[in-house]
């Protein structure tokens, strides 16, 4: 057994990349090149054959024994023979049989050996890890610990300064070579405050052999096929040891310390969760985890300067030194019972013992005296409290609760809180609250709800510490001070004036925690829950018994949704947010959390436009009712829409969606030139109708309709200049000349072409200048009609022009309209000419039921106003240039990028794997639309690969949130998804 050594580790001995060459050939028969690989305490070189097998020599600090140095050969060769299906380095064995050999280097005998190596990329290189691989790499320490658990030596019991179950002795050793005393202050803090959690959790952990060092930096990954670099296998056993089986998932969290993206309690509950899938752990070893993380972050810290100290020229630590450091912050910065509430509820337990003391404490008092009438003012997402935008202005939202008052008084608190959610952020901003408050007016005695120590006070706040449960109460000036032993209703201070720029009027904010918890009064979304369980509701402090709101979460609400709705019937996203308010160019989900619309061509003013929202409540309350009455709003709206195209358009027929109105407009042709043969692009989108599925040929939609149209639809090839056949000068002409072909080989004349003028579902596809003339002409000369789908492209998007069409100089027979028409309202219509319709009326009279209905023509009004008076088609425009411009710059940069797709508010990003085949980057796509969704962009691919970003935002959109969107993307792009 080796003896304890921390604090007395002799440098590594230094070896040229010539003596390592010659210690490979000489001892392992090996001839290659050698190149210096980082380690502190011992020396390890790469070896490099001709035929490029690699391995790994090692020379051994002179303070580790042959019979550590065998345990560590035993282990690796166990876990290769084991079928972990991990990839672990093998021990190679010598010229003479052996694969451990004692050495002289620079008269001092050295052990040496030769190892296999891993081959592929670090796991800690990866710039972005989701929680994915976060669970592949939890999942992996949990077939590395199972392996382990059959493993055995009688070296596994030395004592190791990295063994976990010494290091609050490591600390208190090695704390005098940190020179910084606010920096040895703090480790010794951590690791105290650590070993009295881990003292009466020790006896119920359970014991193995360990890897002991199961650090991002030891673990070997390989990229799926979106691109994610997955953890394969683990390497640098050098720290083997018997120690508790928890030991190596706390340092697989700790190595996680230092990504600073999100709260570390995040990406440890991915990977306990993993963990937990393959190898349970016990409620014990779930609570020691995070003071596992935290002692295990005093030792590399303290470790590190104490190893600087003993050699000072150690390159390899001076490096690692300020992220040991920050490893040790991050982990202090997490409250334990914080942590063990959000893993037990990672793994499905309830929250634990933290929470249960919190919930069953109990007031003598209420803190203020509130009249019975107060209202309770709802502030979560769904408030109707914040009419429009409300929310958004610190003013407006003072002058909407100050009208809420009775004579200065209510109650808020709980969930999620509109007021302080924040757009387009990156980072998840607070906006859950936590604990409740009560609007009183300044000057209010607060008085203690129990008897109590107030161990904090500031200028605006005090922690009174009752038993087992801390009380914070905020934005009151206080009376007494810190250490003041108070009696339960004892006045403790008055609530403060509000500060004139603050959203909210004067309040006290009440909260409760477990005892020495710090938390602020409005966390996070992603660890509300968490937070809630150790901070719950705090009426009880204001004297009521007012629940707090309930509403089922997305991952409930998904599951009721499959319960009820078909499959078929999509959602974005795997894991979708529950989005119930909308603002302009911005969707908000119920924990608050605000995200970027880019996809949303619906919505073409914006979410909640108050224009569309009091005209539809206005007629209302009037009247809706089926379109075969007589009202003036059918008419105003036909007459509006007649006025924006050109002759000869000049007769509207109403509907309720695109689908219809590409449905009728295919009876209206076929009716009038007697025909049925329909000419489309191979990859265009028109509806879900019979007759509309039969023109839509999108493989995002349908992989098998190419294959299974009846005999009178006809394709032609999408005029794609990008991906397509054609691609240069004549490609017009060329794509032009697929349809003449067809219409030649028509004996009867075909009845329609029909195609958008920008081809949505490709993803933005323009069709080359020049080839809607052509083709227009070609059909025509044939007797046929021609159709335009306006659906996605028309009302201004494209910014040069208010409809498609327009673009290619062209007027079409038929013009179909849906979406946008009705700014999420049902509205769809259909233009033609009067000799069209009218023979289209030979076949009986035409209705929809509502399709142009009172509310819907109001809409329809609402939607045109809204875009003529705030020069939306300028704004796509401008905007819209700006954003080509920026993704032009952003593609210059990233080879995933094969090219950008359209114009102004309707553009394409094509993502591709390599630039000369044009292999396209499918599940890559995905997997950045997902990652987008975290840094706050709704985003989704389509194309018939799924490999297209849409870029379709509300027409409103600012030229700071375009640059917010592609600083994400660019982001994505950079540090990986």
């Amino acid at each position: 057994m080796s003896a304890p050594f921390w604090g007395e580790t002799p440098p590594a001995t230094p070896v040229s990349e010539r003596e390592a060459e010659a210690l490979a050939r000489d001892l392992f028969g090996i001839e290659g090149t050698a190149k210096p690989l980082g380690s502190n305490q011992e020396t390890n070189l790469r070896i490099r054959t001709a035929d490029a097998t690699t391995y790994v020599l090692k020379i051994a600090n002179p303070a580790f024994g042959p019979d550590v140095l065998d345990l560590q050969n035993k282990a690796m060769q166990h876990l290769s023979a084991a079928g972990t299906g991990l990839d672990v380095p093998v021990p190679v064995a010598a010229t003479d049989g052996s694969d451990l050999l004692r050495v002289p280097i620079r008269g001092v005998d050295h052990h040496v050996r030769l190892l296999t190596f891993v081959a592929g990329e670090m796991f800690s290189d990866a710039g972005y890890l989701g929680d994915l691989a976060l669970g592949r790499f939890g999942a992996l320490a949990a077939r590395l610990s199972a392996a382990l658990s059959g493993f055995d030596h009688p070296a596994a019991d030395r004592i190791l300064q990295y063994d976990s179950r010494h290091a609050a002795r490591v600390v208190e050793t090695l704390a005098t070579s940190v020179a910084d005393p606010g920096r040895r202050a703090a480790a010794v803090g951590l690791s105290e405050r650590a070993w009295a959690a881990l003292d009466s959790l020790a006896p119920a952990l359970r014991s193995q052999v360990v890897h002991a060092d199961l650090a991002d930096y030891n673990v070997v990954a390989a990229k799926d096929e979106a691109g994610r670099l997955m953890p394969t296998g683990v390497i640098d056993f050098g720290d083997v040891v018997r120690s508790w089986l928890v030991a190596d998932l706390a340092t697989a969290l700790t190595s996680l310390l230092t990504r600073t993206r999100r709260s570390p309690l995040l990406d440890a509950c991915a990977v306990v969760a993993g963990f937990q899938a393959v190898t349970p752990l016990t409620e014990a070893e779930i609570a020691a985890v995070w003071p596992l993380v935290a002692a295990r972050a005093t030792v590399l810290a303290t470790s590190v300067d104490d190893i600087l100290a003993a050699d000072p020229g150690n390159e390899y630590a001076r490096e690692e030194q300020p992220l040991d450091w920050l490893i040790l912050n991050r982990a202090a910065a997490v409250p334990f019972p914080l942590a063990e509430v959000a893993l037990r509820q990672a793994t499905g337990l309830d929250p634990g013992p933290a929470a249960r003391a919190v919930a069953g404490w109990r007031a003598d008092r209420a803190v203020v005296e509130l009249p019975p009438e107060a209202p309770f003012l709802d502030f979560s997402v769904t408030s109707t409290l914040f009419p429009d935008g409300t929310w958004t202005s610190p003013a407006a939202t003072r002058d909407a609760l100050e009208a809420a008052l009775l004579d200065g008084y209510a109650v808020t608190g709980g969930g999620a809180t509109l007021p302080f959610v924040v757009p387009d952020s990156a980072d998840e901003t607070p906006s859950v609250h936590l604990g409740a408050d009560a609007f009183v007016p300044a000057g209010t005695e607060v008085r203690a709800p129990a008897g109590g120590v107030v161990v904090a006070t500031s200028a605006h706040d005090l922690v009174l510490r009752a038993g087992e449960v801390d009380v914070t109460l905020a934005e009151l000036a206080p009376d007494v001070e810190t250490g003041s032993l108070v009696r339960a209703g004892e006045v403790l201070g008055h609530v403060l004036a509000a500060d004139d720029d603050h959203p909210l009027p004067s309040h006290l904010h009440v909260q409760l925690t477990p005892a020495g918890v710090v938390a602020d009064g409005v966390v996070e979304p992603s660890l509300a829950a968490a937070w809630q369980a150790i901070s719950p509701n705090a009426y009880a402090l204001l004297g009521l018994a007012r629940p707090d709101a309930t509403t089922s979460s997305s991952t409930e609400l998904v599951a009721r949704r499959d319960r009820v709705l078909a499959r078929v019937q999509q959602h974005y996203y795997a894991r979708p947010p529950r989005i119930e308010r909308g603002w302009r160019q911005h969707l908000i989900d119920t924990s608050g959390r605000v995200y970027l619309d880019m996809v949303n061509n619906v919505a073409v003013l914006g979410h909640s436009h108050p224009g569309v929202t009091a005209s539809a409540a206005r007629q209302f309350g009037l009247l809706n009712t089926n379109s075969r009455f007589s009202y003036a709003g059918i008419v105003d709206y036909a007459e509006r829409i007649v006025a924006l195209l050109p002759e000869p358009l000049d007769t509207v027929l109403l509907v309720n969606s695109g689908s219809e109105a590409v449905d009728l407009a295919l009876r209206i042709v076929r009716t009038a030139t007697g025909r049925k043969d329909t000419i489309c692009l191979a990859g265009g989108y028109h509806g879900w109708t019979t007759a509309t599925d039969e023109i839509s040929t999108s493989l995002n939609d349908n992989p098998s309709s190419r294959d299974t149209r009846p005999p009178w639809i006809h394709l032609v090839p999408m005029p794609n200049q990008f991906r397509g056949a054609h691609r240069g000068p004549d490609a017009a002409d060329r794509y032009a000349e697929a349809v003449r072909a067809i219409v030649d080989g028509l004996p009867d004349g075909p009845a329609a072409f029909v195609a958008e003028p920008i081809s949505g579902n490709a993803g933005g596809v323009e069709l080359p200048a020049g080839y809607l003339a052509q083709v227009y002409e070609t059909v025509r000369a044939a007797g046929g009609l021609t159709i335009s789908d306006e659906v996605q492209i028309g009302y201004g998007r494209t910014g040069d022009a208010f409809w498609g069409f327009e673009l290619h100089g062209v007027v079409p027979d038929v013009v179909t309209m849906a979406k946008a028409a009705g700014n999420g309202h049902p509205i769809g219509f259909v233009v033609t000419r009067r000799e069209l319709a009218e023979r289209f009326s030979s076949e009986g009279a035409f209705f929809s039921s509502v399709g142009g209905s009172p509310v819907s023509s109001a809409v329809g009004i609402a939607v045109l106003d809204a875009i003529r008076d705030e020069d939306l088609q300028g704004n796509a425009r401008r905007v819209g240039a700006h954003l080509g411009a920026r993704l032009a710059e952003l593609a210059s940069r990233h080879r995933l990028i094969g090219t950008v797709h359209g114009r102004g508010l309707y553009q394409g990003i094509e993502l591709v794997r390599d630039p000369e085949t044009l292999e396209p980057a499918t599940a890559e796509a995905t997997a950045i639309c997902e990652r987008l969704r975290e840094l706050g962009v709704i985003e989704h691919a389509t194309g018939d690969h799924s490999n297209v970003l849409k870029v379709k935002p509300p027409l409103c959109i600012t030229v700071e949130s375009v640059d917010f969107f592609v600083d994400r993307l660019d982001q994505v792009l950079t540090e990986g998804w």
